[in-house]
């Protein structure tokens, strides 16, 4: 036994990280588990509950991975370290998300889902040809990397193709697709985009609804005439992947409004003034995306609204200009839309999404499901 000793004596090295492993995972196994991660905006992996069917087909081992995984101690720490070795070599991109130019970031697409687009797309046409006697207009928005084309380092950089997506949904929506490329590239040289989110911002928003009223011919308030907030240090979805130590943060802007929402026949703000005090401000918005929800307004008619996220920053502007706002988000609904057309006489539809959603979203076939 002794003799083993002198010979470890050998190998400080060893001796080193073999008690520095021991000692990583004493303080692991007695560190608090926490349920939310506030760099990462995400839930962090339950412990698994144990099964012996889980165990027999494999199942089990993997979810105590992702558990150990989300809960290493000092987790944060160590995602900042590799964040910044990867910068040092010269990486330009991290977990999904490519950097741009001044601290803008991008989502990367190196096999996009085109099929699921172009269903999408077909069943937004569907529903406008059995509601022929509506007005139903179609706004689907462009990310950043559509419009803020001078901040893409590389011409070759795996991205969304925007062209090929506004050239499909123009030939098959015609005249009901509402492009707003052109209006937001004549604004690219202002803060119309976020750096660290995949959202616009509520100016960028803002120039997308005002294109909208004028194609319906309504008239709408102009921006002038609201008071805007600003709320400092906001890090979005692209920082939540990235999580890029260098990182410029953003600053969230929201129209001053006292007008109020109602969720589950419960009214509240339009705002959720508490997510200002996180990372993730954004989704301050409409309480993020309640699957109904209905707001009175100041102005004439009803709209219906069928969005994604994009809209959140967008629907405050319409509350000046429409009497009553429907929102429906169908990643959360499970009843029928069109029991909703027959029982209001809704002036206006409107379908508002990214075009990275239209790419994923396999929940927009259901606006013809429940009929």
């Amino acid at each position: 036994m002794k003799e083993k000793l002198q010979n470890l004596k050998k190998y400080p090295i060893v001796i080193f990280f073999g008690v520095l492993l021991y000692v990583i995972a004493i303080a692991d196994f007695f560190s608090p588990i926490e349920e939310f991660s506030e760099t990462e905006n995400r839930r962090l992996t339950d412990f698994p509950k144990f099964s012996w069917s889980q165990l027999f087909h494999n199942k089990y081992t993997p979810k105590i991975e992702d558990f150990t995984e989300d809960h290493f101690i000092v987790r944060d720490k160590w995602i900042s370290l590799k964040s910044i070795s990867e910068s040092a070599l010269g990486k330009q991109e991290n977990n999904g998300v490519i950097y741009g130019k001044d601290g803008y970031m991008f989502t990367k697409f190196l096999k996009a889902d085109y099929k699921q687009f172009e269903n999408n797309i077909n069943s937004i046409n569907s529903f406008i040809q059995r509601h022929k006697d509506k007005n139903i207009s179609v706004l689907i928005a462009p990310t950043s990397p559509g419009v803020m084309i001078d901040k893409i380092r590389s011409a070759n950089s795996p991205i969304i193709d925007t062209d090929y997506m506004i050239k499909y949904t123009k030939d098959n929506l015609a005249d009901d697709f509402i492009n707003v490329q052109p209006t937001l590239s004549k604004h690219s040289d202002e803060y119309i985009y976020y750096r660290t989110d995949h959202h616009w911002t509520t100016l960028g928003a803002y120039y997308a609804y005002e294109e909208f009223m004028n194609t319906i011919k309504k008239d709408y308030t102009p921006i002038d005439n609201y008071t805007m907030i600003d709320v400092e240090n906001f890090l979005g979805t692209h920082f939540s992947k990235a999580k890029n130590f260098n990182v410029i943060s953003d600053t969230l802007s929201y129209i001053e409004s006292d007008a109020t929402m109602i969720i589950n026949e419960k009214e509240m703000d339009i705002y959720e003034y508490d997510k200002l005090k996180v990372r993730d401000k954004y989704a301050m918005f409409m309480h993020g995306n309640p699957g109904y929800a209905t707001i009175k307004g100041n102005g004439n008619g009803k709209i219906m609204i069928i969005k994604d996220s994009y809209a959140n920053c967008f629907i405050p502007f319409m509350i000046n200009d429409f009497e009553e706002i429907h929102i429906f988000d169908m990643r959360y609904i499970t009843m029928g839309l069109d029991k909703f057309i027959d029982e209001n006489n809704y002036e206006q539809i409107l379908f508002l999404y990214n075009f990275e959603t239209m790419l994923s979203d396999k929940d927009l076939g259901k606006i013809n499901l429940f009929n």
